[in-house]
């Protein structure tokens, strides 16, 4: 029995994941004796877009990246593999592989940080003091921690690097719902080698192409590169962003004791302290933010294929609260945590920038919101009264799920407020009828940007939508005691 337990273990892709991430820093400091940063980095992710494409090519895997997804997976490759790559290489000349995986763990402090302006994330004090706390780690290992020498402005460029990483994950989750995880690699290493490739001079000291850097060279493509990248995208697409990324926090620890034998690179005091304190700070902000479920879904908590930043993120900064008409309710916790539990699994499933559950008030011939994925912006018992005669048929009387694919079925009398879903990037729509038996009950709805959603989307939908029956008929049962 343990060695069947044994064997799951290694063979889960987010086990294998950090196994496969672990020797990345070590390899890129032995690496850079012959290569420079720049000529490291092209070489690294175009030899890596050779191997996948070569896999893709040999196991007659069909491409399903789509033009509607060209903006996104650009910005996944120049955030994620080019600009990433280069600051870590830049960096990593000086700053020790140890050193360097502690400072990239800061990466969820900024994205806590865009979540607060970009999508309105909050968390508890605990998880202000733990960014604090994070970020003055940072500020020791990068006063004193990278060298025996003091100062190290090339930590600098580590904790760039973290800040391209955050953004990346953010700006890669809503991909998964449509582009395979190892054909995401596969684009995002190509783009990055040849971003960087102009930037490369390939002006190599022979003599330095020993035997250690093309072992390097070796783990750093095919394990660090193919392998971590492929499995960290499978976990991310089975998990989320929070649960992906917190599996990160493990691997400064295999850094630290490879960097220290391979390359008898002994951490600081200084840096051990201050990488303590930052990881300590990581886990206090995310166990807080994680338990603040009045949030709603959000970065940290995993919840949402979180927005894309680079796209319509100026309108967003400083978004204030929808204006709108709202009901005076009270959902019950429980019922309210059941609802938000599956509205986190059918936004993975699905795709959503946001996830709303609609209550139909036939009194009112309106929809009151039970339930926001963004309550900060869009808030719980805000009312849709204004709901065209074709919604209400198709809905509320045939009880068939609705599909707006773009700005100009969003656009429509079947949603309100256009002009702030817009303004949040929000510019196609489902809307998953639940119904019991031959009762119309609400919405479970969906927003993103245009050309995300299919009726296959719809179909998905649906299913959550079914689930959510016996829990709004509770909701209406509770309200009208209330």
């Amino acid at each position: 029995m343990e060695s069947g337990l044994v064997r799951r273990w290694l063979t889960r892709p987010d086990v294998l994941m950090v196994a496969a991430t672990a020797p990345t820093y070590v390899a890129t400091r032995q690496a850079l004796t012959a290569l420079s940063p720049q000529d490291l980095t092209a070489v690294r992710f175009l030899a890596g877009a050779a191997i996948i494409g070569l896999y893709l090519f040999v196991t007659r895997q069909r491409l399903t990246l789509r033009r509607h997804d060209l903006g996104r997976m650009l910005a996944v490759g120049l955030c994620g593999y080019a600009g990433y790559g280069l600051l870590l290489n830049l960096g990593q000349a000086t700053v020790p592989a140890g050193t360097t995986s502690l400072l990239l763990n800061i990466s969820p402090v900024f994205a806590f940080i865009l979540g607060y302006f970009v999508l309105v994330e909050r968390t508890t004090r605990l998880g202000y003091l733990g960014m604090i706390i994070a970020v003055a780690g940072v500020v020791v290992i990068t006063l004193g921690g990278g060298s025996t020498s003091g100062f190290n402005g090339n930590s600098l460029l580590i904790v760039g690097a973290a800040l391209l990483l955050s953004v990346f994950l953010i700006v890669q989750q809503p991909l998964f719902a449509r582009v395979a995880p190892v054909e995401t690699v596969f684009w995002g290493c190509t783009i990055g080698g040849v971003a960087t490739l102009p930037m490369a001079r390939f002006d190599v000291d022979s003599t330095r192409l020993t035997a250690s850097f093309w072992l390097a060279i070796a783990i750093l493509v095919l394990v660090s590169t193919v392998l971590a990248y492929c499995l960290w995208n499978i976990t991310l697409a089975r998990t989320s962003v929070a649960e992906g990324g917190s599996l990160l926090l493990i691997v400064p620890i295999f850094s630290l004791l490879l960097g220290w034998i391979l390359l008898g690179e002994v951490p600081t005091v200084t840096a051990l302290i201050g990488g303590g304190a930052a990881l300590a700070g990581v886990v206090m902000l995310s166990r807080a933010t994680s338990r603040r479920g009045q949030a709603g879904l959000g970065l940290l908590t995993g919840a949402i294929p979180v927005v894309g930043v680079l796209t319509g993120a100026v309108p967003i900064i400083g978004l204030p609260r929808v204006h709108e008409e709202v009901a005076e309710l009270t959902v019950p916790p429980d019922l309210a945590t059941a609802m938000g539990e599956i509205a986190t699994e059918a936004a993975d499933a699905v795709g959503a920038q946001l996830v709303t559950i609609s209550l139909w008030r036939p009194e009112f011939f309106d929809l009151v919101r039970v339930y926001s994925s963004r309550p900060h912006v869009y808030q719980v018992g805000g009312i849709s009264a204004d709901l065209g005669s074709d919604w209400v048929e198709q809905c509320a009387v045939e009880r068939r799920s609705l599909l707006a694919a773009d700005e100009s079925g969003a656009n429509t009398d079947a949603f309100g407020y256009q002009n702030a879903l817009a303004a949040l990037n929000l510019t196609a729509a489902i809307n998953a009828v639940i119904a019991d038996g031959s009762e119309f009950l609400g919405c479970l709805n969906f927003l993103d940007s245009s050309g995300v959603y299919t009726e296959a989307s719809v179909a998905q939908a649906d299913v959550f939508a079914a689930r959510l029956a016996p829990l709004l008929r509770r909701v209406v049962a509770s309200l009208a005691r209330s």
